[in-house]
């Protein structure tokens, strides 16, 4: 009866919490700076560990409590980003945000200490709560250059990252808040050889080792690709603390997410102040697969809350915002990359519009490669401009990536250093892949097996000493061509093909008033829209089915007839309605998306990809 009682109070706790947090501020003047407080912070986790008997109730009410500030805040709440790290010297005891991709999940359970009376304080053995933690290693987007604000360089990438950093190989200060679950460890000989040979070597996809010291930086940092500003030469080590919200959503590779919390004392430091720090055992041992690099690099941080930044809305944007931007993006896209090609300007949108809304029976349903053909294209040229407009990032592949010698192609174990290599396909949820076909073709069969995993399954493959782990993805790919799709390879026969017509020069008037980053915040918009099926109207899905068969048979050469049904032409059909209706704002496909898009398909078989 008494678990009954707490478990209806702890719900309604949970749906009175705006109540609660309008009566707190009332209370309180100057609500921003008590927001970033840490010691604020900390009282309140004491409160509520009070007032409810368990710290990962309040952990969670917390959680919660700062998802609803950041809500009712107009303007959005004032604090330090983690990336990039070159303003960290004043986040001390500040509420920070990190804004990345979770490249690597920690497998071993850590532990944190935390004191009842001070949560964020030194913890008593006699007031001390062990609290089951995940570490995360989180990474600025890849391909992304709009999600952080960076200096002006005036110097090399890694000089920028490197300036006034301590040396590589400096030791880190305090970890005792944090403890595996292995047991207490043990200094000796063996143990400071491995670690002086996990620092020296490192190991290549094939297996080959190779010196730490003739990686570049961002392989140092486990990054898959350069980063687009060298102050990006960064990383952070996140330590969520388990509790009930974070059980409820889960935190998977891949995902883009916003961490708020505490950053350690050490991230703050700078190479003076750090190297007055007392090394402590576990510091030294077992500070993960990062202990050669510098904390002015490799920042920690004890999150508090997080949400993924491309979640639906609490409160959706109307869909008279879509129906009135749509028109103006696609004129956009025509007037711009299209060069006039109103055509491939729908296809463009449609394209930008879809992701992967599930996994089916291991078919990726909703999103859209595409494939675009012409005498002569310039993929960087396609690819800069993508990067301009796509919501996540852009990354792409063409012949100076793909055939260089270091090319690490997807992430590998790594069994001496216990660390999972990254590759170049690794990337955030949510990003545009451009692909050289030429390039493509000419590269080895590894990349071609693993690209169609990505492309075409939508899952990543992570190689393990003794198994293949495959991810679920979600990524998008433009694949752009100079051949007829007969000449193609296999892997780039995709069953959307255009072929493009331009009319007009790349700088042509564009009439729209719309910026690059309106139209992202458009692509933005439409990603977050929900997109449902709805299983009870069996009468479209049975008109839709008929509308499919009927075109197949008034246009023989659509059907691609390909047994892999996610490049079947009905299949990109389908994903293609999807789209169309996110891009109006709508989460369920009408009788006008299937018209639409039939009108469209019609018209790209016209001209005879």
């Amino acid at each position: 009866m008494g678990y009954l009682f707490f478990f209806f109070f702890f719900n309604i706790l949970f749906l009175d919490i705006d109540v609660w947090l309008c009566a707190h501020f009332r209370a309180k003047k100057g609500v921003m700076e008590f927001l970033c407080c840490q010691a604020e912070i900390g009282k309140l986790i004491r409160e509520k560990t009070e007032e409810l008997n368990d710290i990962g109730a309040a952990l969670a009410f917390v959680h919660h409590h700062v998802l609803s500030m950041m809500h009712k805040s107009e303007t959005g709440l004032s604090m330090p980003d983690v990336f990039p790290s070159c303003a960290l010297q004043s986040a001390s005891g500040k509420l920070c945000r990190c804004r990345g991709m979770i490249q690597e999940v920690e497998p071993n359970i850590s532990f944190y200490r935390a004191s009842r009376s001070d949560f964020f304080g030194a913890a008593e053995e006699e007031n001390m709560a062990l609290l089951e933690a995940t570490l995360l290693y989180v990474i600025p987007v890849p391909g992304n250059s709009h999600f952080y604000r960076v200096p002006q360089e005036t110097m090399s990438e890694e000089r920028a990252a490197m300036h006034n950093v301590p040396a590589v190989g400096q030791v880190f200060g305090d970890r005792k808040r944090r403890e595996r679950s292995d047991g207490p460890l043990q200094s000796s000989a063996l143990e400071r050889e491995m670690k002086q040979f996990r620092q020296e070597v490192v190991f290549q996809s094939d297996g080959a080792s190779q010196p730490m010291r003739q990686l570049s930086l961002y392989q140092k940092l486990n990054l898959p690709h350069p980063p687009l500003s060298g102050f990006l030469h960064t990383a952070c080590v996140v330590t969520v603390i388990q509790h009930p919200a974070v059980e409820r959503d889960r935190l998977r590779i891949n995902d883009v997410v916003d961490f708020f919390g505490f950053l350690d004392e050490d991230s703050a430091m700078t190479g003076d102040r750090m190297a007055a720090c007392p090394l402590d055992e576990f510091g030294a041992f077992a500070s993960w697969h990062a202990e050669q690099i510098p904390p002015s690099l490799l920042s920690r941080m004890t999150c508090i809350s997080w949400k993924k930044v491309f979640s639906t809305p609490i409160c959706p944007v109307p869909t008279n915002y879509f129906e009135t931007k749509r028109p103006l993006v696609l004129l956009y896209l025509a007037n711009t990359i299209c060069q006039g090609d109103a055509l491939l300007a729908e296809y463009i949108l449609l394209h930008l519009s879809a992701r992967v809304i599930t996994h089916e029976s291991a078919t990726p349903v909703g999103d859209i490669p595409l494939r675009v053909e012409a005498q002569a294209i310039d993929p960087e040229m396609w690819s800069s401009f993508m990067r301009s407009i796509s919501p996540v990032g852009e990354v792409l592949l063409d012949a100076s990536l793909l055939s260089s010698v270091d090319l690490r192609i997807v992430p590998r174990q790594d069994h001496m250093a216990n660390v999972l290599r990254t590759g170049v396909l690794q990337l955030a949820n949510g990003t545009h892949v451009t692909l050289d076909c030429q390039a493509v073709s000419k590269a080895s069969n590894a990349l071609h097996e693993a690209l169609f995993a990505v492309m075409h399954k939508q899952v990543l493959p992570l190689e393990y000493p003794y198994q293949l782990h495959e991810l679920p993805i979600d990524l998008s790919f433009l694949a752009l061509s100079t051949a007829r799709i007969s000449e193609e390879m296999e892997l780039l026969r995709l069953a959307v093909s255009v072929r493009w017509q331009p009319e007009l020069p790349m700088a042509a008037m564009d009439l729209t008033n719309l910026s690059a980053e309106d139209v992202q915040d458009y692509f933005s918009h439409v990603r977050c829209v929900c997109r449902r099926f709805v299983s009870e109207d069996n009468s479209q899905a049975h008109r839709l089915a008929e509308k499919l068969v009927c075109f197949s048979h008034s246009e023989p050469s659509w059907n691609n007839h390909d047994p892999f049904i996610h490049n079947n032409s009905f299949s990109m059909a389908a994903a293609l309605m999807r789209a169309c209706a996110a891009s109006f704002g709508r989460e369920t496909i009408s009788d006008g998306d299937i018209d639409h898009i039939l009108l469209l398909e019609r018209d790209r078989v016209a001209r005879r990809c």
